[in-house]
């Protein structure tokens, strides 16, 4: 599919070209939506938000590069996951004990772990440890960045990040992956 040319028909209204892009971005975005959410409504909820934005933003679009395009969609799609998450989940992320010194720390995966099984583990993480986690981690979101996005300060970011790595390396340990 022609991208650009999809974004030009989307402008003027036309319905096909709108299904062409819900069609190809969908589930990509369902399964971004739900690493933030852990809830197939919220993210399906999170992905119709989402796209109505797209499909609005199309109208003052620029197109540049299929892949800046699609990294716009998908900033919709997280703004809007996490937009729905604080919303609807009691979103409580612990302060940062401002006394202590948090270093990063790498969480060793072996190879022959599958990505459904590292999906399943970031999944089961608490909200905030999740959030900051897809972030910082997979998003590449910088800690302020995530502490704008998320209204929480850079330390507490930083603090959530690395209780998410200890808590994964904690299940990874238990499980004899590490």
């Amino acid at each position: 599919m022609d991208l650009k040319a999809t974004i030009h028909h989307c402008k003027a209204g036309n319905r096909n070209a709108q299904k062409a892009i819900f069609d190809l971005f969908s589930k990509p975005f369902l399964r971004l939506g739900f690493r933030y959410l852990n809830d197939r409504q919220y993210a399906e909820d999170a992905c119709l938000e989402a796209f109505t934005l797209i499909f609005e933003g199309f109208k003052t679009f620029q197109y540049q590069s299929d892949a800046q395009t699609e990294a716009w969609m998908k900033r919709i799609v997280v703004n809007q996951s996490l937009k729905l998450l604080r919303r609807n989940r009691s979103f409580l992320i612990q302060a940062l004990d401002a006394e202590k010194d948090i270093e990063a720390t790498d969480v060793g995966i072996e190879e022959d772990m599958s990505g459904r099984e590292i999906l399943d583990l970031i999944t089961s993480l608490p909200d905030g440890y999740r959030a900051v986690f897809n972030l910082y981690v997979i998003e590449g979101y910088s800690h302020t960045e995530i502490a704008d996005i998320l209204n929480i300060t850079e330390g507490t970011s930083r603090s959530q990040l690395f209780k998410a790595k200890m808590l994964l390396k904690k299940t990874l340990t238990m499980k004899k992956v590490v």
